[in-house]
């Protein structure tokens, strides 16, 4: 089964990641090469997961073993179509106890060809979340899922502006304004969500929404949503961390946390700029439109 956490950035991927794998104790995967998850479980890093393994050698991310392997994947030295290298294996240490279950590696993007798919998504012993940011595939077998964090657009987009600014070196090269009007890497946050409703009926009941701002204060009511859906269990028991918490472990991924207050870094008409822009969708999306404006109560 592949269980796909396809979101906008900053739309509350990585607090839906952390849910998770603090509820549903599963290890997560990402599409791009630069995740550290893999090392972080091999690392022990889990204490959900156990006999972290590669071709039945047991590894850790401190093996040179492991470190010739992530070598040889992220240089391509294998073809990137042999599904077998990419994938690593795990027990879980915690019910249902499943053994030999599959992990793909991180930078797996080009092994997920239709073949490759179809056969992990019948793996029924093996939930493999993937992190992704990527529009949908144009067809979907039996046994893939997709969860999707959903933040208004207000809050999303100031997040990216910072993320971007942040990763420039010539802050003069990006906008506020140039983010609103989607003139970056993923482009526009309606285009990308209206792609995503396109897919829906392809689906067929396995493509979950779930909002950024209800997860924040009601982390449970999302497991319960996501296990509906995808058919797994979770321990209600375990204890999420604070965003406070999240925040001081990782603050490029948990910035504010916050779900308002984004509207006190935009001018009027930059409000007005995103409501013209994406307040169609906005709506679709259950987020509501702002009351008139006037130029004297600009934000």
């Amino acid at each position: 089964m592949i269980i796909y956490i396809a979101s906008y950035p900053r739309s509350g991927n990585s607090l839906t990641q952390k849910t998770i794998t603090t509820y549903f104790e599963r290890p997560i995967t990402a599409l791009t090469p630069k995740s550290k998850c893999a090392e972080f479980y091999a690392n022990g890093g889990a204490s959900f997961i156990k006999n972290w393994r590669y071709n039945v050698q047991p590894i850790s991310g401190n093996d040179k073993i492991w470190q010739l392997l992530w070598n040889k994947l992220n240089k391509r030295i294998f073809k990137i179509y042999d599904l077998n290298k990419w994938i690593a294996l795990y027990d879980l240490d915690v019910p249902p106890y499943s053994k030999n279950c599959r992990f793909l590696l991180p930078g797996c993007g080009n092994v997920l060809t239709p073949k490759n798919r179809k056969l992990l998504a019948a793996d029924l012993n093996s939930h493999i979340f993937i992190k992704t940011h990527e529009l949908p595939f144009k067809n979907y077998f039996e046994g893939e899922y997709v969860i999707q964090p959903i933040r208004h657009p207000g809050a999303v987009l100031w997040s990216y502006f910072n993320l971007k600014q942040a990763n420039n070196h010539d802050d003069t090269k990006i906008s506020l304004e140039k983010v609103i009007r989607g003139r970056v890497g993923y482009g526009s946050w309606s285009n990308y969500h209206q792609i995503w409703s396109q897919a829906i009926p392809l689906l067929n009941g396995r493509l979950l929404r779930i909002r950024y701002e209800d997860v924040v204060v009601n982390p449970l009511k999302a497991c319960d949503q996501i296990s509906a859906t995808i058919g797994l269990g979770y321990n209600p028991d375990n204890k999420m961390p604070s965003f406070e918490e999240l925040h001081k472990q990782d603050p490029h991924h948990f910035r504010a946390g916050k779900a308002t207050g984004w509207e006190e870094n935009f001018t009027f008409d930059q409000i007005q700029l995103l409501e013209k822009l994406h307040g169609e969708t906005m709506q679709e999306l259950g987020y509501e439109i702002s009351k008139p404006l006037t130029k004297e109560f600009s934000f």
